[in-house]
């Protein structure tokens, strides 16, 4: 690599403004989940057109071009974007591995480094600080007081001070735009309208005096270069002055042009300096994005914005599902690589202006700001679900993601931050509860303490009792035969006045009170039953799958309610189908090879449901006792007939259960053409919507497949 600096860890974080140019869209995409998270604020161009585009609309101080692209290299980008934005510090990627481009580095110093593809990101990263140096110096950023852009804020109520400092301001034609105010109230409002390089403020003025001026400035100028500029004699004033927040004192009796200028270059570069060391203090170091002490100060700072502007600000908190499986199988590297990952993603899925902040472990928190309508948080949240939803390869492997998020708003969820942290924690934990991988927002979700929530409990517990609690069988059909080989028996519930309501409602509540353990030992005695029935009227190859909670699993006597179901019942074991998920499995897998071998004794069949969306060892399907594994329905909902057979991941799965000698069950199978592709890859057993919606009169004896 040419022109190769040493690598800074972060970068330049500080505002740093990218514009990158590649004609391929999964390299421009790489780049931006990559640096977006960084701190940079970052754009991506298909080409020189709009690259060029870009330039006259926008100030960017780094470009990154691909140099072989359609109609306009990235030599020529160069040079035409230096005739729009002179300042430009550019980097060149390129794939093409002889060609010498010294002469070109040489002819022109702004082009400061020459990747290959694909780069190393420490090098890119060395690279792009490098072409920000050469930008600030080329634009002379820590001297800019004879640039016509500096903005200045002037808080002085003598006019006649006021014009002095205005003439030595002025160098040639050229002046920075400077702003009077004479009133500290009147700076304040514009400091929180508008934003200025330099502050220059005098310590005498009509509604403030002294270092109380600089006490009310500092928290207003967080982002300018402050200056103390003034007539009090007081030796001790400078220095207070400085710990206060200020960079600079000049008192107005030593004033001249040339001690103003130098004084103003100073401090803009003390500034910078300052704001680099705070926002290195201010992030994660292992993604990039702010920590959890600077997300709580902007947070604490949104609100007391948005009470006096009467603003909304929505707050999501976003938890990964699942997370510390992956540390347990795969190792604190993994888990670290899944982290980064998922940042990016978070940032990607974002608006530039809102802020995204790790707050820990796989907590992830996002502050919006610009809540103009109700509907933008879960929006937000819906694109975040989205992004982060997906596989991440691990070496030869790869894991499984997914994330809840909890939204709160203010005022109704909180007026403090430590409300809203709490709302939002509260919702995002009642997305998990509701199945994960999906997102709550608090005015939907029931307080614990709350009279709607209690009298929803107390009714599901008198349900067991009234007989309330039904099931709904969904058949499952063998794919050769097209006949039902089986059902899924899946639990409902009914108010008293008959209607029912959605599992999604009253399941969290049944496992969060443990009443899931009574009321599933019901579903097993009831399932049984009706297939005893099934089996009476000569459907004997008919078996019934019941679903396991981790609760149920976890609690005492297991092994005994279902050979007491079965007793009961009558019917022969192997007809019993007891369905685990994949995280189940691998919470302690001692203990599930000990469950899983006392079920099995019993003659029961077990199935491994929602496979490969969890994070479990390959190695535990022959270790535990399996019969069967149920494909996950996001895997058959992206079947696709034109797929070249056997190359789809569930034709994958199917291949693997039939090594292993298992049965190879598809469910959410919906459509024609998904019910073709897996027969083409020898699947066994299907169910769906296309073959039986769940109902509680289903039986055997009426057939209506699309199997057939």
């Amino acid at each position: 690599m040419l022109g190769r600096s040493a690598p800074t860890g972060l970068g330049n974080t500080v505002s740093t403004r990218i514009l990158f140019v590649d004609d391929e869209p999964q390299v421009r995409n790489a780049f931006l989940r990559r640096f977006r998270s960084r701190g940079w604020s970052v754009d991506v161009a298909a080409g020189a057109d709009e690259a060029l585009r870009l330039l006259r609309t926008r100030e960017y101080e780094v470009l990154v071009t691909d140099l072989r692209m359609p109609k306009v290299d990235g030599l020529t980008l160069i040079e035409q974007a230096h005739t729009i934005q002179p300042f430009l510090g550019c980097v060149i990627v390129t794939g093409l591995p002889d060609l010498d481009l010294n002469s070109n580095l040489q002819r022109d110093s702004a082009i400061v480094s020459i990747l290959p593809k694909p780069w190393d990101e420490d090098d890119l990263l060395s690279a792009i600080d490098h072409a920000r140096a050469v930008y600030d110096e080329r634009s002379g950023r820590s001297a800019q007081t004879s640039n016509d852009e500096l903005t200045i804020l002037l808080i002085e109520d003598n006019p006649g001070d006021a014009m002095l400092v205005k003439r030595y301001l002025k160098t040639g034609s050229a002046a920075p735009h400077v702003v009077v105010a004479e009133r500290l109230s009147d700076a304040l409002d514009r400091l929180q309208n508008e934003s200025y390089d330099v502050v220059l403020a005098d310590l005498s003025l009509p509604d403030a005096r002294g270092l109380d001026c600089i006490r009310r400035l500092s928290p207003e100028a967080k982002d300018a270069a402050l200056i103390v500029l003034t007539g009090l004699e007081d030796e001790t004033i400078p220095v207070r002055a400085l710990n206060l927040g200020a960079q600079d004192y000049l008192p107005k009796g030593d004033l001249t042009g040339p001690l103003l200028t130098r004084a103003i270059r100073y401090a803009m570069e003390r500034k910078r300096v300052e704001q680099r060391m705070t926002t290195l203090a201010c992030r994660d170091a292992m993604t990039g994005l702010w920590n959890r002490a600077a997300f709580n100060d902007r947070l604490r700072h949104a609100l007391n914005r948005a009470k006096r502007s009467k603003e909304a600000v929505a707050l999501l908190f976003v938890d990964l599902d699942e997370f510390k499986p992956i540390n347990d199988t795969f190792g604190h590297d993994a888990g670290d690589l899944v982290i980064r990952d998922t940042a990016a993603r978070i940032q990607d899925a974002v608006r530039e202006y809102d802020v995204v902040a790790r707050l820990g472990g796989d907590e992830f928190a996002v502050l919006i700001t610009q809540v103009d309508d109700p509907t933008t948080p879960s929006i937000v949240a819906q694109r975040i679900l989205e992004n982060v939803t997906g596989r991440i390869p691990i070496g030869n492997a790869s894991v499984a993601v997914t994330a809840s998020v909890g939204i709160a708003c203010s005022p109704e969820a909180g007026e403090t931050p430590e409300q809203l942290v709490k709302s939002a924690d509260f919702a995002m934990y009642a997305a998990k509860r509701g199945g994960r991988n999906m997102y709550r927002s608090f005015e939907d979700v029931d307080d614990p303490r709350s009279a709607r929530r209690q009298s929803l409990v107390a009714d599901l517990r008198a349900s067991l009792d009234q007989d309330r609690y039904v099931l709904h069988y969904q058949p499952q059909f063998g794919l050769w035969s097209g006949k039902p080989v089986g059902a899924e028996a899946l639990l409902r519930w009914r108010r008293e006045d008959g209607s029912l309501v959605s599992p999604a409602e009253f399941i969290p509540l049944l496992e969060e009170t443990g009443l899931i353990v009574d009321v599933g030992a019901y579903v097993l005695q009831e399932a049984c039953r009706r297939l005893a029935r099934w089996h009476a009227d000569g459907a004997t190859h008919m078996r019934v799958s019941v679903n396991l909670s981790a609760k149920q699993f976890d609690s005492e006597g297991l092994t005994q309610i279902v050979d007491a179901a079965i007793r009961e019942a009558g019917i022969p074991p192997p007809a019993l189908e007891l369905e685990i998920t994949e995280s189940l499995v691998m919470r302690d897998t001692q203990i599930t090879e000990r469950t899983l071998r006392e079920i099995a004794d019993l003659g029961v069949r077990i199935a491994l449901d929602d496979f490969g969306t969890g994070y479990s060892s390959l190695a535990y399907l022959e270790r535990f006792d399996v019969d069967v594994l149920k494909i996950d329905r996001s895997f058959v909902s992206s079947l696709r007939p034109d797929q070249a057979k056997r190359g789809s991941l569930a034709s994958a799965i199917i291949d693997l259960g039939h090594r292993l000698g298992l049965e190879v069950v598809a469910e959410g199978v919906e459509t024609t053409e998904q019910l073709d592709c897996l027969r083409a890859d020898g699947c066994d057993v299907v169910q769906g919507y296309l073959l039986g919606r769940p109902s509680e009169a289903w039986s055997p004896h009426v057939i209506t497949s699309a199997c057939a």
